[in-house]
């Protein structure tokens, strides 16, 4: 049996962010998923961060300690790309899908470039159900801001305190 609902492309987000700091410190911030304290809208639980293993995904889509629990995958997990993804599905992925990326790319050998996304596809999306998408899109915008942040604000205390 086949779905029948159109892409949800309309609720896809892509969100990229200049981040004052080496890849391998961006890199192992977003992967210590135990120490997302600077993250207020989504956070991860899981025993490892490895691909094929699986989880909880917490939602607080106002960021005011509301969180609500999904399940989720970790579908790519690979320190070469430094790549991060992870999926959810209701009903094998006809009523709802999302695949979330936070990707990585070096500008310079002080800037990383972090690429942050989620397609939707499936029934819900398509019919603009399932998910508050526009709080979604600025969420993990402030997501990206609020890493950045906290990352820039690390090293501007090491660059104190020497």
């Amino acid at each position: 049996m086949g779905c029948f609902c159109s892409s949800a492309a309309r609720h896809n987000i892509d969100h990229q962010t200049e981040i004052n700091a080496p890849i391998a410190e961006v890199w192992a911030a977003v992967i210590n998923i135990d120490h997302w304290e600077w993250n207020k809208w989504t956070t991860l639980e899981a025993k490892e961060v490895r691909t094929g293993v699986s989880g909880k995904l917490h939602a607080c889509y106002e960021g005011d300690g509301k969180w609500q629990d999904f399940d989720f995958t970790f579908g790519e997990v690979n320190e070469a790309t430094h790549t991060i993804a992870w999926f959810g599905k209701v009903a094998g992925g006809c009523l709802f899908h999302g695949r979330h990326q936070m990707r990585l790319e070096m500008v310079s050998p002080t800037v990383t470039l972090l690429v942050h996304q989620e397609e939707f596809s499936g029934c819900l999306p398509a019919l603009n159900a399932g998910l508050p998408y526009a709080k979604l899109r600025r969420n993990y915008l402030w997501m990206n801001e609020a890493l950045k942040a906290h990352l820039e604000a690390s090293r501007e205390l090491i660059f104190f305190s020497r």
